[in-house]
């Protein structure tokens, strides 16, 4: 019975640890697809949730996220171009297909966690250190998650 409850509290604080965002971040979705790389503490994943018109629009009144302007899209675009120099090594990066420099626009909703350095110092990468970021392509109805903790 001990054996069971420790297998069990190891796959449960597996799923927490590891996954494609934080399913209460975001609203319902209708499928995804994820890609998770390799590693335990170092990794880097990337998944694609699809929406319907009407239910991309509830990112408009989401409070985590914020509307994409003209004084946010370099900031958005450099995660991206971070997170480009990692999934080229990636087993699944064929199947990266978010065009940062085309698609990052105005009007679109975005929501980023970075977690730069835990400790005073201790630093190496500054803000692309371990990061998530949520991107909203409204025109076509799939919300972007990225994940690098390097």
């Amino acid at each position: 019975m001990n054996k069971l409850l420790i297998l069990l509290i190891f796959i449960g604080t597996g799923l927490l640890l590891f996954g494609c965002g934080e399913a209460e971040l975001i609203p319902e979705y209708i499928s995804k697809e994820s890609y998770y790389g390799e590693g335990y503490q170092d990794y880097t994943d990337y998944c694609k949730y699809f929406y319907d018109e009407d239910s991309i629009q509830k990112f408009e009144t989401h409070n985590n996220f914020t509307l994409v302007t003209e004084s946010n899209i370099e900031n958005i675009k450099s995660y991206f171009e971070n997170f480009n120099g990692w999934v080229e090594h990636q087993s699944y990066y064929d199947n990266y297909d978010f065009y940062y420099q085309s698609q990052i626009k105005e009007g679109d909703y975005y929501y980023i966690v970075s977690k730069e350095g835990e400790k005073s110092g201790d630093s190496l990468y500054g803000k692309y250190d371990n990061y998530e970021v949520y991107y909203v392509d409204l025109s076509k109805c799939i919300l972007y998650y990225i994940h690098s903790n390097n």
